[in-house]
């Protein structure tokens, strides 16, 4: 919009340059009504002024004026739209744009202001039919280009987009910003080859480079990227090798050699390479794990993942595949050279507590947490976390970690045959070894031998706060979601300063139910003067906002749900509209892999998991709207009785003003906050308990949006297509069903929540067919043709016997087929409930028995089959609330 005030301001300085006499002027005026008089066009130039300036009423003020005397000077009517536009009111900037076409349409101002319009809400296809007219009437206009191609990189408009980019650099050959912007057109549009060709042209018409420079080095190193994704490693590493002299980051041109030569299945090569990087980091865990894959001769990309990122070589999260013992045996030798040669890496230590098996692996874990256990390090159990996937090496760490408790308390030594003899440890390793035990047995759900290691410890050293952090932590895992807050709390109260803390309790109030509280909790941290909720809004806070949204869920307040998951979806809007803001300036700094990474990122924005989080709370909230819709409260229903439609209307609205206003903080006198700083008062927000969202016509087309995102970002997401299959039953969208179970069939063996889903979706296929619901003869063929595919010529019983026969009977497969069971026949439902009580006793945690709770309530419905599966679990599960009896009083529950 500046940039559109810029070009305008130019063309009036040559009206005003070229202004002729007072009487010529007057007949020019007759003519030609987008002429404007010397004082109007200088009343122009300072309302351009005051839109740069951003003064925008001043502005709106100014061109006021020149409109009352020529109402229909077209550019006057396109500054007007854009000022409007920045005040925030867009049906009177659109009026004024189009206005503004209407005196002249050949006005590329105006057509360029309305452009600008439809940016702004977000409309880029409209937005780019502006553009596109405005350049048919100034075919050279810079500014319209750039914000042209802005928008088709914008909306993936590829084609587009290298057409503009192209007209660039044709008007403007000896700009580097042109080349680049070309050579990044072809590579989005994964024209590999040109893009090549593009760079070697470039490279061909400028002087050769005879010192490193940071944008030349990226360019060199940008054009390496292209000719590795295509595939061709020789060629990728000899041009690498040509262009190690000019890259100013050597690490980096390390880490990229690294990987090539290793995907060329050059292993000694890469093995030397990764070595010196070590050498260099030996804190680097990429680096080792990429030394593993090397050293083993193991091919790139089997059992970690095909990065295509030069700054990332390596996943961290990717676990290496299966070695054989020789390979075992090959790194154990390897390490042990590392350990002498970097005898103060912990990293070195750790690495191979990955790959070694048996008494080797007990010897080095003991080696490992000695140390920890001496210097009182918290993090010990947080860094062996990832060997809990090894049953194996669970028993071996419970094993080394009670040998070090009985030690500890029989002589007050570690078991470490390095160590002197009859030499004595510090009584804090006690400490820090009971710490350690009872972390794990919290994380085997063990949660009785847990509270005993760490009451231990509390006995031992009552003022540590990780000990309190962990009581909270074990109170969440044995189902006590109050108490852990109550204890989270008192840990916060050990520290006041401590904003992790403070952040952890109001997680955990919130987990509680108890967003009240925590808003007051998260308030003690954020700018003194301003309302909690609306600064974290600001902040985009989005884990804050989603576990306050689960909690309205949880508790029935729908509305209030929708609002917290609404400004999360606003966040991602924002992130979306803010990468307008890096292709000018990644391209202008050389920026240019960072630049290929931010796209990519921008790419897969809505698979990011707070968005998928996000999506998935707007469906189940919807669909729950859908079962129950939202209803006036009876309170309200009372109060506005008797009134007329249109009084009704006017009393809720005035309500809904007052409660708007409760919410938000009384302004600082003279509008000043602490310290003298100015206090901005937030607006007052009309729909404060989101009532406006959780009364919308049709609930399950809204949430038919989100769901069709999430189909396209998260694929191979169970629980979208779980998700999928209950929204389209819902909409009687058969067919979507249909494919949303092709999606989940290879999924229905190993989770029983998929296979739910298929059983409940094909019993809803079936009456739907046996009630004549689909009338369209081929919609009805399909629909037939593909369950007798899914179920392969059984009927809904048999699948469901021969599934439930298949695999070990989990508590939550037992649960879900106690579900089918009763869904294909109502009669079996005493039987089932039964069944599930005697569940009890095979389930691991509390969390097994928490759907067939459920169950029983809703489905089952039996008062003496749910009583005794309630008793059950409160006698297996005593600390968890859910299953505690009404009568049970807190002190109990403890």
């Amino acid at each position: 919009a500046s940039s559109l005030a810029a070009g305008c301001g130019a063309r009036v300085a040559a009206y005003v340059r070229l202004m002729p006499p007072k009487q010529l002027q007057v007949q020019q005026q007759q003519q030609n009504p987008q002429v404007l008089p010397a004082k109007e066009a200088n009343l122009f130039k300072t309302a351009l002024k005051f839109y740069n300036g951003k003064k925008y009423k001043k502005g709106l003020r100014s061109v006021d004026q020149i409109l009352v005397k020529f109402p229909k000077h077209a550019e006057t009517l396109g500054i007007k739209a854009l000022v409007l536009n920045s005040l925030d009111r867009m049906e009177e900037a659109h009026v004024a744009a189009r206005e503004g076409i209407k005196s002249d349409v050949r006005s590329f101002v105006c057509w360029h202001a309305l452009g600008v319009l439809h940016r702004t809400e977000h409309n880029y296809p409209e937005a780019s039919k502006c553009f596109r007219t405005a350049l048919r009437f100034d075919e050279r206009n810079d500014r319209i280009l750039r914000d042209l191609n802005l928008l088709q990189v914008m909306m993936r408009d590829y084609t587009g987009y290298i057409d503009t980019r192209r007209k660039f650099l044709e008007q403007r050959p000896s700009l580097r910003a042109n080349w680049i912007g070309l050579i990044t057109a072809y590579h989005l549009a994964g024209n590999n080859q040109v893009a090549l060709k593009t760079i070697l042209t470039y490279e061909d018409s400028i002087q050769p480079v005879a010192e490193p420079e940071f944008e030349h080095g990226e360019l060199l190193l940008y054009k390496n990227l292209i000719i590795e994704q295509m595939g061709d490693m020789s060629a990728a590493i000899e041009d690498l090798n040509k262009c190690e002299r000019l890259v100013i980051d050597k690490t980096q041109h390390q880490e990229i050699m690294g990987r090539l030569t290793h995907q060329a299945g050059r292993f000694e090569y890469a093995e030397k390479i990764w070595r010196d990087l070590i050498f260099k980091n030996s804190e680097h865990y990429a680096y080792h794990q990429a030394l593993i894959l090397t050293r083993s001769r193991i091919p790139y990309g089997q059992g970690l993942p095909d990065l295509k990122l030069p700054a990332t070589p390596y996943d961290r999260k990717a676990s290496l595949p299966h070695l054989n013992d020789d390979q075992v045996a090959t790194l154990e030798s390897v390490y042990d050279d590392l350990a002498g040669a970097y005898p103060r890496s912990n990293l070195v230590k750790r690495v191979p507590l990955t790959f070694t098996r048996g008494e080797s692996f007990k010897r080095r874990l003991l080696a490992y947490i000695v140390p920890y256990l001496r210097k009182g390090i918290p993090s010990l159990f947080g860094d062996l976390k990832a060997l809990y996937t090894d049953k194996d090496k669970v028993a071996a760490i419970e094993e080394v970690a009670l040998a070090c408790e009985t030690s500890l308390r029989t002589n007050r030594s570690l078991p470490l045959k390095q160590d002197k003899e009859g030499e004595q440890e510090s009584p804090s390793s006690m400490l820090w070894a009971l710490f350690f035990l009872a972390q794990h047995y919290d994380r085997l759900e063990q949660h009785d031998k847990a509270f005993k290691y760490l009451e231990e410890a509390l006995n031992h050293t009552p003022t540590v706060i990780e000990l309190h952090m962990f009581k909270a932590r074990i109170y969440k895992h044995a189902g006590n979601l109050a108490l852990a807050a109550e204890a989270f709390d008192s840990a916060r109260k050990m520290d006041f300063a401590d904003r992790y803390l403070n952040t952890k309790t109001t997680l955990y109030l919130l987990r509680a139910d108890k967003p009240t509280e925590a808003d007051r909790m998260i308030g003690l941290f954020t700018k003194e003067g301003e309302n909690p909720v609306i600064y974290l809004a600001e902040m985009q806070a989005c884990r804050y906002e989603l576990e306050k949204a689960e909690s309205f869920y949880r508790t029935g307040q729908y509305g209030l749900a929708l609002k917290m998951l609404k400004a999360i979806d606003k966040h991602f809007v924002d992130i979306r509209d803010d990468e307008t803001d890096f292709h000018g300036y990644c391209l202008r700094r050389g920026a240019l892999r960072a630049y290929y990474r931010m796209v990519e990122f921008e790419d897969n924005l809505f698979s990011q998991p707070y968005y998928v989080r996000m999506a998935k709370g707007f469906v189940r909230t919807y669909l729950a709207l859908h079962t129950k819709p939202a209803a006036p409260k009876a309170a309200e229903i009372d109060e506005y009785a008797g009134m007329s439609e249109i009084e009704r209307k006017k009393a809720i609205s005035k309500k809904k003003r007052e409660d708007a206003r409760k919410l938000v903080p009384e302004p600082k006198a003279k509008g000043k906050g602490p310290k003298g700083k100015q206090v901005i008062e937030a607006k007052p927000d009309p729909d404060p308990f989101g009532e406006a969202l959780a009364t919308i016509p049709d609930t399950l087309k809204e949430a038919s949006k989100y769901i069709t995102t999430l189909k396209l970002s998260v694929p191979k997401d169970v629980e979208v297509h779980i998700l999928a299959c209950d929204l389209y039953a819902r909409r009687q969208k058969y067919l979507l069903v249909l494919n949303s179970l092709r999606k989940l069939a290879k999924f229905v063996s190993s989770d029983p929540a998929a296979y739910r889903a298929q059983m409940f979706s094909l019993h809803t296929l079936h009456k739907v067919l046996e009630a004549g619901g689909v009338t369209h003869p081929e919609v009805r063929q399909v629909i037939e043709s593909e369950i007798r595919d899914i179920c392969g010529g059984k009927t809904l019983a048999q699948m469901h016997e021969a599934h439930m026969a298949q695999g070990p009977l989990t508590p939550h497969l037992r649960t879900v087929g106690a579900e089918v069971s009763v869904l294909l026949d109502p009669s079996c439902a005493p039987a089932q409930g039964a069944g599930l009580v005697d569940m009890v006793a095979t389930a691991n945690t509390y969390k097994d028995c928490v759907s067939a709770y459920g169950l029983l309530q809703h489905t089952i419905a039996n008062p003496a089959t749910t009583d005794a599966f309630q008793k059950a679990c409160h006698k297996k599960f005593p600390q968890a609330t859910l299953f505690a009896p009404p009568q049970a009083s807190s002190s109990e529950t403890r």
